[in-house]
C-alpha cells in the first residue's frame, strides 16, 4: 500500500509473508528503517556493495534520524525495527553510541533495535555487549579462519570469536553461499557444526544477490544443495513473497545441541521497496541513491 511521509508517497508493507501456499495475512502498515552509519569497513568482501570503500561519511545528523522516526509514528506507521548497518558500524562507535543513547529513552524503548556487524574488531564485540540491542546479526561466511580471512580480504585476529560478555541468545550468524567456499551440503554441515561450537543459537544461509560480476559468477542456488542429505537437519516451514523472496526454516540437532537454521534467497535486488534507508543526511525509499524522500 501507499502512504505519505514528509509530503512524499512511500510504499508500506501491509501483508505478511505467505506460509507455503496459504495467502498472505493483512498486517498493520510498517516499515523497516535501515540506518547506514558509515561507508567504511575493515573488510573488503568482493560480494559487498561497499567493497573498496573508504569512510566517506559526512557528519551524521542524529536529530534528523529521530524526526524521521517521529514522523512515521505520528502517521500510524509502525517502525518494525531499526537496523544499524554500514559498512561496519564498529568503525564509528561514537555515532552508534549516540543512536543507542537516544533509542534507550522511554519514547523509543519499544522499537526493535538491530545491529549488523562482522564482529571482527575489538570495538565490534564491545558494541555487541550493549544491553539495548534486541537482536544482532553477525557475518560469518566460513568455518576456517584462513579461508574466512581470504573472503574478508583482511586478517582475522585471535579472539575474533570470543564473544565474552555478549548475550548470545540475541545473536545470529549469516553465511553467504559462495561458489568455491560454502556451496554443497558437506560444507553447509561443517558450518552448522562450527556455529554450534561458537554457542550461536541461529545460523542463516543467504544466496548472493546478482548485483556485480563476482556475485553472478559465484552465485549458488539453494536447489544445488541437497539439504535432505544433511543428518539431523529438520525442515519446519517455508515462506515466500513469490519470485522476489523465498525462505525456509529448519532445526539442526548435533549431540543434543539445537541450532535454528534459516535459508534466504532475495532473488530480486530491488526487493523490499518498502524499506527505508537513512544515511545520516537523507532518507530514501529502498536502496537507491536517487530516491530521496527527506
Amino acid at each position: 500500500m501507499e502512504m505519505r511521509l514528509f509530503g512524499n508517497a512511500i510504499a508500506i508493507k501491509n501483508t505478511g509473508c505467505r506460509n507455503g501456499t496459504l495467502p498472505a495475512n493483512h498486517i498493520p502498515p510498517y516499515v523497516n528503517l535501515f540506518v547506514k552509519v558509515t561507508n567504511g569497513c575493515n573488510a573488503r568482501c568482493a560480494f559487498c556493495s561497499n567493497r573498496g570503500c573508504n569512510d566517506t561519511s559526512v557528519p551524521f545528523d542524529h536529530d534528523k534520524l529521530w524526526r524521521v522516526v517521529d514522523e512515521l509514528l505520528s502517521n500510524s506507521i509502525l517502525v518494525n525495527r531499526i537496523n544499524i548497518t554500514g559498512g561496519e558500524p564498529a568503525t564509528v562507535p561514537g555515532v552508534v553510541n549516540s543512536v543507542l543513547e537516544r533509542a534507550s529513552i522511554d519514547k523509543y524503548r519499544g522499537i526493535h533495535l538491530h545491529l549488523n556487524t562482522n564482529g571482527l574488531l575489538p570495538s565490534s564485540q564491545e558494541m555487541m555487549r550493549h544491553t539495548r540491542w534486541n537482536s544482532i546479526s553477525m557475518s560469518l561466511h566460513h568455518y576456517n579462519r584462513s579461508i574466512l580471512s581470504e573472503i574478508y580480504g583482511t586478517q582475522i585476529l585471535d579472539g575474533a570469536f570470543a564473544f565474552e560478555g555478549v548475550n548470545m541468545d540475541i545473536v545470529n550468524a549469516s553465511c553467504n553461499l559462495i561458489r568455491g567456499y560454502i556451496d554443497n551440503n558437506v560444507e553447509v554441515e561443517k558450518m552448522l557444526r562450527f556455529a554450534i561450537s561458537l554457542s550461536l543459537p541461529r545460523l542463516g544461509f543467504v544466496a548472493l544477490m546478482k548485483v556485480n560480476d563476482y556475485c553472478k559468477k559465484h552465485y549458488v542456488d539453494f536447489d544445488e544443495i541437497n539439504f535432505t542429505n544433511i543428518p539431523h537437519l529438520y525442515f519446519t516451514e517455508s515462506r515466500n513473497r513469490g519470485a522476489d523472496c523465498k525462505c525456509s526454516n529448519y532445526l539442526y540437532n548435533h549431540n543434543g545441541r539445537i541450532l535454528e537454521v534459516y535459508m534466504r534467497n532475495y532473488s530480486n535486488p530491488n526487493y523490499c521497496e518498502s524499506t527505508l534507508l537513512y544515511d545520516g543526511q537523507y532518507l530514501r525509499q529502498g536502496f537507491h541513491d536517487d530516491n530521496i524522500i527527506y
